[in-house]
């Protein structure tokens, strides 16, 4: 690895109630390299960064940036000795603008008697977004209107800018699933700004679940496995195959997507869109879903397909044509209504939409069921701790009780805890939104085959998939929508699956 090294932690460990999170764990970053971290949801790369960042605190060991003593107490004095973070759930403020939350924390250089110089803060955001050619997006636009990948882009470039030293000297820039959001377009221009930044002699730790990408932008990797760095290699040295096993302890199977099991779709007929529409999204879309049937939705960013979905599962209400559930007509305003009729969405963006952080695993379990866990018009925490356990076993979910609060599981296992609640329901009509976001490649797995038992069960499901490979993979038929309008339907039965490329000239 060479003697040059920017930072070094040395034994880490650290132990939480019940869990041993990180195992004496020691790595090194050398200057203007960018350092692959893969592993397990669970494994202990998050928690790592935390401590890395101020934002937990070892239990055991050290660490040291540019050969000293490095032992932050908050993100803040990680920042101003040239350490920053994009964290894997978004962390910009969702009622502050775009400029308010580049400079969050520095408002000083801009006030001036009490008075708050936006103007000034606004052109030097906009110097801050044209560096990472992000030119598009306005200094002065709330948070809030953007969208995820949007927002994803605007935290990357506050890291980028806050973490810089005064002595010039190297700064190391955590990104922790940074890419889970973003199109092949947006992936590529962040790699361009990682790689501008290693060439200054910065330093990048890439945290990401698509192996490829890890593969692509990384000079080595560590994999770690149950809170122990198990394993580092140079780039040359490594493939996907080789980081699944290290990661996993066995080799990836080639049925990925278990399209061995993908049922055909019965007759019957669960919901169907005639000339369904919402003005200014989406319109005039015609489609049914069978029982035992995945239909995948594919088309780039504002081609309609997520507002399409809010609508099915009343997010959204449609402005023109209808929707049949069974045979009858329906009229969704809101999500329980959807629910009523036996929709249930798993939402894209898990933590604020899918999940009470501060409520536990049995509680969330139990949300979208509360029938089955009552009695007497009361709630019954037995039933609920009963219901939970069962699917804590089953589901493989890690997490030291059932009565672990849902914010301190991984991603993987928080997303394990939706489907929990997803299989506990009655709902038979089901709508992933990206339900492997953010999840390893062992928990990928896992969730293929739990939505292969889902539809083994007579359950439709209408998948939006994190990859083209995934929708084509898991669906029995494709959607592909463009400018608002379905602009192809393919077969993708088991022994008829389409390109890639047959599916991408109708999405652009």
């Amino acid at each position: 690895m060479g003697k040059e090294v920017l930072f070094s932690a040395q034994n880490i460990t650290k132990q939480y109630p019940g869990t041993l999170a990180l195992s004496n764990v020691s790595l090194e970053i050398k200057p203007g390299k960018v350092v692959g971290l893969v592993g397990e949801n669970g494994a202990g790369k998050s928690t790592l960064l935390k401590i890395i960042m101020g934002i937990e605190q070892p239990t055991e060991g050290g660490m040291e940036m540019h050969g000293e003593t490095y032992h932050p107490q908050s993100p803040i004095e990680a920042n101003k000795q040239g350490i920053g973070m994009v964290f894997q759930e978004q962390s910009l403020i969702q009622n502050l603008t775009v400029g308010q939350n580049i400079f969050f924390g520095q408002e000083e250089n801009y006030t001036h008697f009490g008075i708050l110089n936006k103007k000034k803060m606004y052109e030097d955001a906009k110097e801050v977004m044209d560096a990472v050619e992000l030119e598009h997006i306005r200094a002065d636009k709330k948070v809030s209107t953007l969208d995820f990948a949007t927002r994803q882009m605007v935290e990357i470039a506050k890291v980028f800018h806050v973490a810089k030293r005064e002595d010039g000297k190297g700064c190391v820039i955590l990104l922790d699933e940074p890419t889970s959001v973003l199109n092949e377009g947006e992936v590529q221009n962040l790699f361009k700004n990682v790689r501008k930044m290693t060439a200054k002699g910065n330093s990048v730790v890439f945290i990401s679940h698509r192996l490829d990408e890890v593969l692509e932008i990384s000079d080595y990797i560590y994999v770690f496995k149950d809170g122990k760095n198990v394993c580092e290699l140079d780039r040359k040295d490594a493939d996907e195959d080789i980081l699944y096993e290290k990661m996993v302890g066995k080799t990836a199977s080639g049925e990925y997507y278990q399209i061995h099991r993908q049922t055909k779709p019965q007759a019957e007929v669960l919901m169907e869109a005639k000339g369904l529409g919402m003005r200014g999204y989406f319109r005039n879309i015609n489609f049914s879903l069978h029982k035992g049937e995945v239909v995948g939705i594919c088309g780039v960013v504002g081609s309609g397909k997520e507002e399409l979905c809010g609508v099915i599962c009343g997010d959204e209400e449609a402005t023109s044509g209808s929707l049949f559930v069974r045979g009858k007509e329906v009229h969704l305003k809101h999500p329980y209504q959807a629910l009523a009729q036996g929709i249930l969405s798993i939402p894209k963006e898990r933590r604020e939409e899918s999940v009470i952080e501060d409520k536990t695993i049995y509680e969330n379990i139990s949300m979208s069921n509360y029938k089955k866990v009552s009695s007497n018009g009361l709630i019954s925490s037995e039933k609920e701790k009963q219901q939970a356990e069962a699917y804590l076993k089953e589901l493989a979910i890690k997490a030291p009780s059932i009565s672990q609060q849902v914010g301190f599981l991984s991603g993987g296992n928080a997303q394990k805890v939706v489907f929990a609640r997803i299989l506990a329901s009655d709902a038979d009509i089901l709508l992933l939104n990206h339900p492997t976001r953010g999840v390893d490649i062992g928990a990928k797995g896992e969730i293929y085959s739990l939505i292969r038992d889902i539809t083994a069960q007579g359950k439709g499901v209408i998948v939006l998939g994190d990859t083209l490979d995934e929708c084509i993979g898991l669906s029995n038929r494709l959607l592909v929508m463009k400018d608002g309008e379905i602009t192809k339907e393919l077969d993708a039965s088991a022994d008829h699956k389409p390109e890639q490329v047959d599916i991408v000239k109708y999405m652009m």
